[in-house]
């Protein structure tokens, strides 16, 4: 058996590896996962709402009448096949207040929340991705929000 360089520097000095105090916490916590497994806490963490960066709140009046009409119009083509603007194919699934991506029948692990949506809707017509790089997902929204089907005459 091979002895790593702690086990070496522990014989030396007469200690073992449970009087080291790192290694002493080994397991502490345990417990903390007996309810909910790691992948379902980070699944989890991945689908709720998570705050809007502050330059990127959307305004209200007319712009949440178009927000409302832009949302009602994703709702109407969710799931059909979208393309990014390199040209790879997704879809996408509304839930809530929010929108699931999905690429090659796998979900995207994070979801997008309407706020976000409004607010990139704030910001359109949309020349470049990098216009809403603040925002998640930022090139899957880019695509959703320029095809004629979810902007119509809108921009």
């Amino acid at each position: 058996m091979i002895k790593s360089q702690f086990d070496r520097d522990a014989e030396e000095n007469g200690t073992s590896q449970m009087e080291d105090p790192v290694l002493s916490m080994l397991g502490i916590g345990r417990h903390l996962w007996e309810q909910e497994p790691g992948e379902k806490f980070v699944e989890r963490l991945r689908s709720e709402d998570s705050p809007t960066p502050p330059s990127a709140t959307p305004s209200v009046g007319p712009a949440k009448d178009l927000s409302e009409t832009v949302w009602r119009r994703m709702e109407k083509f969710q799931g059909e096949q979208f393309y990014t603007r390199r040209g790879l194919p997704f879809a996408f699934e509304l839930e809530g207040n929010g929108i699931w991506f999905f690429r090659d029948g796998k979900r995207i692990n994070r979801k997008l929340t309407r706020t976000q949506v409004e607010a990139a809707i704030s910001r359109c017509p949309l020349k470049s991705t990098t216009e809403i790089k603040d925002l998640m997902d930022y090139a899957y929204l880019f695509a959703v929000l320029m095809d004629r089907r979810i902007r119509g005459d809108a921009w």
